[in-house]
């Protein structure tokens, strides 16, 4: 029994040593890593909004608190988004987040000469009470608005 507690930890471990990985590229991600002070964690973050706006900035935001420290992290993402995302409500409570480079993925007929492509990375968000899924686009920067809870 120990020997799969071992590979599902080790497994995570390596989820979010990618995730760490991704997020340092992003603009933005290393004040998000430097936030964090260790490995990013997001478990009990909360999906505040995910806006998907055709002419302006589509974006995900996350409420997050970590050791004392309250912040709303923003996901810029870029024109062209995937999107699959279940559950959304009045609380967004997630039970983690994951970033990961994206796989091939087909492209369709009415999908062809829009003068975009596909994301690079993909977000899933983890289940726990509301909104879980994944979002597929490119993550053009990382927002960090922080304050100290008292």
């Amino acid at each position: 029994m120990s020997t799969s507690i071992d590979d599902a930890l080790r497994k995570r471990a390596e989820e979010l040593k990618e995730t760490a990985s991704l997020l340092s590229l992003i603009p933005g991600g290393a004040e998000l890593l430097e936030w964090f002070g260790s490995v990013p964690e997001f478990g009990d973050g909360e999906v505040v909004s995910l806006v998907l706006d055709r002419g302006g900035q589509s974006r995900l935001s996350i409420r997050l608190e970590h050791l004392g420290k309250t912040a709303v992290i923003g996901f810029e993402l870029g024109p062209w988004i995937d999107v699959a995302v279940h559950g959304f409500s009045h609380q967004n409570v997630i039970g983690g987040l994951k970033l990961r480079p994206a796989g091939d993925r087909k492209i369709e007929p009415w999908e062809r000469g829009v003068g975009c492509k596909p994301g690079d990375v993909e977000i899933e968000l983890e289940p726990c009470f509301g909104a879980y899924g994944c979002i597929r686009a490119n993550i053009s920067a990382i927002t960090l608005n922080s304050t100290t809870v008292s």
